[in-house]
């Protein structure tokens, strides 16, 4: 069983890199290949292993940026990092564990908001990228249309997570055995 497991994550880590260099090169594909990834460092929980999945999920995180070229400025390994490859482990253990699902949306949304501000504010602030070609109204309340980006982002990517645990679940259990 031990070495399944192993395998598994090995393959979990190694999609995982692959999608989010392919998103770090192409950046017309970021926001798919984020939300690839944080299917495929789902993998290991098939077996129930949360420290499978973790540790899959830092090594092909890591992976990326190596092969990224340790580019810090595309978008899609510190977003990895900071809510599409984390927030389905946590959410998938706080499932297990039983947790008030009103809670784990909740803290889940604070979670997805501080990542989407902390992105933008990554962006403006220390690598200087420039809004002021947005309409006058998205710039007047920038903050706001972040904001409620960001809600319903939450709300299609948390559905999005559950469905495709679901889903892997049973075709895993097909090829598997």
């Amino acid at each position: 069983m031990k070495s399944k497991l192993l395998a598994v994550s090995a393959i979990s880590a190694a999609l995982t890199a692959i999608v989010l260099t392919i998103g770090a090169y192409v950046s017309m594909a970021d926001l798919f290949c984020l939300t690839i990834s944080s299917v495929t460092v789902l993998l290991p929980l098939y077996y129930k292993s949360y420290k499978a999945g973790f540790l899959s999920f830092l090594a092909g995180g890591v992976i990326a940026f190596i092969f990224s070229g340790f580019n810090i400025t595309v978008v899609v390994v510190p977003a990895f990092l900071l809510f599409f490859g984390s927030f389905p482990l946590v959410k998938c253990f706080m499932m297990e564990k039983k947790v008030n699902k009103w809670l784990v949306y909740f803290i889940g949304l604070i979670w997805c908001l501080l990542a989407v501000y902390g992105i933008y504010f990554f962006y403006v602030n220390v690598m200087a990228v420039d809004f002021s070609n947005l309409p006058p109204i998205v710039n007047k309340y920038i903050y706001l249309f972040i904001g409620l980006l960001g809600v319903f982002f939450y709300v299609v990517f948390e559905r999005y997570v559950v469905a495709m645990k679901r889903l892997m679940d049973i075709y895993l259990v097909k090829i598997i055995k």
